[in-house]
């Protein structure tokens, strides 16, 4: 399955987006807690900060898990119809998209889709050519 190059990009960019999620919770978590943390005892202190952004992380958490459920339905199909690659390195790439999908979808993106021909080990392997030495003796 060829796809052009401005779907590839975009593929990409939202794979990415995937990607830097946990990382993004992460700092978003931190710059939460640590302040509370290392501020002198208000009972307003932490409401006020949380409140602000919360209200403006939280469209945004819901707008990527939409593109997370889009990118899900994306893989499934692009690896179901990618008919050079190997059944083994679709199945693994399958399963760690749906059980690691931070992990599984850069995978996949980066071996199927990045590069214009896949690496030797996660394409099929083409059956040999079987010559029956009995008919070329004949002829």
């Amino acid at each position: 399955m060829t796809l052009s190059q401005p779907i590839k990009i975009l593929v990409g960019v939202s794979t990415l987006l995937v990607f830097l999620l946990p990382f993004g919770f992460v700092l978003l978590w931190g710059l939460m807690v640590f302040p509370m943390a290392l501020g002198e005892p208000n009972a307003n202190f932490p409401f006020q900060p949380f409140d602000a952004i919360f209200s403006l992380v939280f469209p945004l958490m819901c707008l990527l898990n939409l593109l997370i459920y889009a990118l899900y339905a994306f893989y499934v199909i692009h690896t179901i119809k990618n008919e050079r690659g190997s059944d083994v390195v679709r199945i693994i790439a399958l399963l760690a998209i749906f059980f690691l999908p931070f992990l599984g979808m850069p995978f996949y993106y980066i071996v199927y889709i990045f590069f214009p021909n896949p690496p030797s080990w996660a394409l099929k392997k083409q059956p040999t050519a079987f010559v029956n030495k009995a008919s070329e003796s004949s002829v």
